[in-house]
């Protein structure tokens, strides 16, 4: 699926970006006042794209990814993902350093009826150095034994940084001859990963 533009309300500021994630999710209904953005058929939309990271933050009461995007119009936007929590995020192998400000990443959401506001599906870094793999971190939705996650498995490796005992997260590597095959067979940004 193609990105689609809405309207942002995300101010300019990155600690108003982040203090807004604390307050959109905060209190009680922290962990079950997703909305998520429906299709037409009634089923959780999914947009991925490809973006600059402004800021990643390992936080309560869930962690927070702000990436700058620009449309097929050439019109900026910036998209607050929300992540797990922080214990979680720890506990499976995210760390501070993973995704850095200015990092190009390509991201898969399930965005939320709020305008710029998802929360993360699959994150794809690119590798440190050039010819280094890249990593596709795989969250909300894919997990388990779905049709998804075994088409990733039959054709990647696991990258290992991240602790997939706890079934929230799993880490694969793609290289460019990997991607290129994944980009055939399944078409469009991220194809692999969209159902």
């Amino acid at each position: 699926m193609k990105y689609q533009k809405r309207q942002s309300r995300v101010g300019p500021g990155i600690f108003a970006i982040l203090a807004a994630v604390v307050a959109w999710s905060h209190p009680a209904a922290s962990h079950h006042s997703f909305s998520a953005l429906q299709t037409p058929e009634g089923e959780d939309a999914v947009y991925a794209f490809e973006g600059t990271v402004r800021a990643f933050r390992i936080l309560n009461p869930h962690g927070a990814l702000i990436i700058d995007t620009v449309d097929e119009a050439g019109t900026s936007d910036t998209w607050l993902i929300e992540l797990s929590p922080a214990a979680q995020l720890a506990r499976e192998g995210w760390h501070d350093d993973i995704i850095a400000p200015g990092d190009a990443v390509t991201v898969s959401i399930f965005p939320a009826v709020t305008p710029n506001r998802a929360r993360l599906r699959a994150l794809q870094i690119p590798g440190e150095a050039e010819g280094e793999p890249a990593q596709l971190l795989v969250s909300y939705g894919i997990r388990g034994d779905t049709p998804i996650m075994r088409r990733l498995r039959e054709r990647l490796p696991v990258c290992g940084t991240i602790d997939s005992s706890f079934q929230r997260t799993e880490c694969f590597l793609i290289n460019a001859e990997t991607s290129a095959a994944l980009a055939e067979e399944f078409p469009g940004t991220m194809g692999y990963v969209i159902p």
